[in-house]
């Protein structure tokens, strides 16, 4: 039975296979009709979900939808579901699908392809947030959902909407995924920007600071510490900041920017 569910197997994924390898000059249809008769002898989840799939590959979902109803609850049916709604076009069903199974690549990819729709990514964003705050298994995940929710707040921002509703939700996930994951500099300098961009000058450097702590080879958070100085009119401190924050990363735009603007400064 191994073998012949090698065999089957080899058929239906020759397509990854290499070029001149065997496996690739296996007719896919031997694999579909073997897991076919192997469904029918000792059905198994794995073989219900790779048949499901390539009925979708051949456009029927409705045999699709067969064999995901006989899959046990859990991932690979949630996503096989999914599957079946987008091929459907109900986009709505298809993330629901994606949200009671968590799976976040697709979601993550979901929200970044909604980007210029800030208001519906940051929507999703909220959900999924939401969803993996009932689970204790994804703790990286939360932050970094949490990260997102923040751009996407401030997103909104920059597209026209207005920052007394947005600016709040931004803070509130930029210090959420601070919190949640501190050592991470991703975070920290988020919201350190966060306070720059809302003039808490005090609370932005503060936050640059701890940037520098955890990578003192941060050339952004050299910038921004700079960007502060230079906002405080003392441009002494922010040719330092300058100085250091070039000497770590050259061709960082964030170092860029301050040196044009310092530039602007001081021009007669």
């Amino acid at each position: 039975m191994l073998g012949v569910v090698q065999l089957g197997s080899d058929a239906l994924f020759a397509r990854a296979a290499v070029p001149a390898s065997l496996p690739r000059a296996v007719p896919r249809a031997w694999g579909t009709a073997i897991y076919r008769t192997i469904d029918r002898i000792a059905p198994a989840p794995f073989v219900a979900r790779e048949l499901g799939r390539e009925e979708l590959r051949r456009g029927d979902t409705a045999m699709a939808r067969a064999y995901a109803v006989t899959l046990p609850a859990g991932g690979a049916r949630d996503a096989l579901f999914a599957s079946i709604e987008r091929a459907r076009r109900d986009e709505g069903a298809a993330i629901e699908y994606e949200l009671a199974g968590l799976d976040l690549p697709r979601l993550r990819a979901r929200i970044d392809a909604m980007a210029t729709h800030p208001r519906a990514a940051y929507a999703l964003a909220v959900r999924l947030r939401d969803r993996l705050a009932t689970t204790t298994t994804h703790p990286d995940a939360l932050a970094n959902t949490d990260w997102r929710c923040g751009m996407l707040a401030t997103n909104a921002v920059y597209h026209g909407h207005r920052p007394a509703r947005w600016n709040p939700r931004a803070h509130r996930a930029f210090l959420a995924a601070a919190r949640m994951a501190p050592y991470d500099n991703t975070y920290a300098l988020a919201l350190a920007a966060y306070y720059y961009r809302t003039s808490d000058n005090a609370r932005a450097r503060r936050w640059y600071r701890r940037v520098v702590t955890l990578n003192p080879a941060s050339p952004d958070g050299w910038s921004g510490l700079g960007s502060i100085a230079l906002r405080e009119g003392d441009l002494t401190a922010a040719h330092r900041y300058l100085a250091t924050a070039l000497r770590y990363g050259p061709t960082a735009g964030s170092a860029r920017t301050l040196a044009r603007r310092l530039a602007a400064r001081e021009r007669p």
